[in-house]
């Protein structure tokens, strides 16, 4: 970072003269305490290894922007706000996305609701361009300001949040617009295009067409053909999607007023606090990483062709 931290709060003492701190003597200590603290002394490699040591413990130090808290406090105050968001949405839209796109596909291949199909994919190659925060200042003009269905970005809800079922009831109002915002551009995006397009694929397939000529039932050839086939690739998605959850949906937070990771995350950026974005960052990885294990793991249990030995 082109930034140095520690001489910004530095600067911050020099410039106040009720702080007492304009001896050079007592600045240079406060200087090297502030570069011991934040674990910012030695080599590139002495921090990276005292760094890892820390992060193996979950210990990612004293942030920079909120001293002297802990990044595991601040993030604990910011997570709330950015599973309740993105968990909702991501989970949502790729069920609704998932059953629109297969069934819809399939009525149609048998000459059923053509035109509602057809209706839904005009909608999602529509929508599907159209980014997120875009769609998120449409609905907060219409639904926000012209309607006033839901309070304006900012207001309501509370700001340092202990996670449990009562702060998700009173805050669902305003997490509700920025949910929908997410979740109508990866339903009818993504999921709902992902889905038509595998299964127009599957509809090409010889074990599918054999089905159809044996004038298999149309709920039949839903569950035990179509979407046991098109989820495969679908589950693996979404396990990747619900691992980037923890780097949060920075430009919807920001337009919303959102306490969540992601405007933890610029603020953190912004200011050269290194420990706090490394927190994060780790977090995310974390995620990542842990979503794709699992997946793994019980992959031999969505797909019975898949054996590890």
């Amino acid at each position: 970072m082109p930034i140095d931290a520690v001489e910004n709060i530095i600067r911050q003492f020099v410039t106040n003269p009720a702080m007492g701190y304009q001896d050079p003597a007592a600045i240079n200590t406060l200087r090297e305490s502030l570069y011991e603290l934040f674990g910012l002394k030695g080599s590139l490699l002495d921090q990276y290894i005292s760094f890892l040591k820390r992060a193996f413990k979950m210990d990612f130090g004293i942030s920079i922007i909120a001293f002297p808290s802990k990044v595991s406090d601040l993030i604990s105050v910011a997570l709330p706000w950015t599973i309740s968001l993105l968990l909702f949405t991501t989970l949502l839209s790729w069920v609704i996305g998932n059953i629109l796109g297969v069934t819809t596909t399939i009525l149609e291949s048998h000459g059923k609701f053509r035109k509602v199909a057809k209706i839904f994919e005009a909608f999602a190659l529509t929508v599907y361009p159209i980014p997120y925060y875009v769609m998120a200042l449409v609905l907060i003009f219409l639904l926000a300001y012209l309607i006033r269905l839901f309070p304006l970005p900012g207001m309501g809800g509370t700001i340092a949040p202990v996670f449990s079922l009562d702060w998700l009831i009173s805050n669902i109002s305003r997490l509700a617009l920025p949910a929908l915002s997410i979740l109508i551009v990866s339903c009818f995006g993504w999921w709902f295009l992902s889905a038509r397009t595998l299964t127009i694929s599957l509809l090409r397939e010889d074990f599918y067409q054999y089905a159809v000529i044996r004038g298999m039932p149309t709920s039949t050839l839903l569950k035990k053909y179509a979407f046991k086939n098109v989820l495969l690739p679908q589950i693996t998605g979404l396990g990747l999607s619900l691992g980037s959850i923890f780097g949060g949906a920075l430009i919807v937070e920001a337009i919303f007023g959102l306490p969540g990771l992601g405007s933890l995350l610029r603020r953190a950026v912004i200011n050269g606090d290194i420990i706090t974005s490394l927190g994060i960052l780790i977090l995310s990885i974390i995620g990542v990483a842990s979503a794709t294990y699992i997946l793994d793991i019980i992959y031999p249990l969505i797909d019975p062709r898949v054996r590890y030995r």
